[in-house]
């Protein structure tokens, strides 16, 4: 399974129960997939940069799961069939973890034995200073 980010955009004029309604759709959408939802963030009322059918503002929700890459043409086409959904994103999303372990090997040095002769020459350097 594969962490996934999924923001999607839906039209203002929409009530509270609508916006819930939508919300656990989409998680009805994941668990179908046998996926899993690991984060949800509330909505944000934001201006649009430009109109999208007629509409000029929108809420903005966003959501973490975890889903298998197989599975994920599905959950794409049912996100798609949703008509109060204007426009939604997927993206990858990394571990945490994932990233901390390659952040700290990317910051090892090198294991590198030194030479004799580098030693010297560095030995030679110090004792004329």
């Amino acid at each position: 399974m594969r962490n996934y980010e999924l923001t999607y955009l839906i039209p203002s004029d929409l009530t509270e129960k609508d916006l819930k309604e939508i919300t656990e759709k989409i998680k009805n959408f994941i668990q179908e997939e046998n996926g899993v939802l690991i984060k949800t963030r509330e909505f944000e009322k934001r201006k649009l940069g430009y109109p999208i059918n007629k509409k000029g503002e929108g809420f903005l929700g966003s959501l973490d799961f975890s889903l298998n890459p197989e599975k994920l043409k599905n959950f794409a086409k049912k996100l798609k069939a949703e008509n109060r959904i204007l426009r939604y994103i997927v993206s990858t999303k990394k571990v945490l973890k994932e990233m901390l372990i390659k952040k700290t090997l990317a910051r090892r040095p090198k294991d590198r034995k030194a030479e004799l002769k580098e030693i010297d020459k560095k030995i030679e350097e110090i004792l004329r200073e």
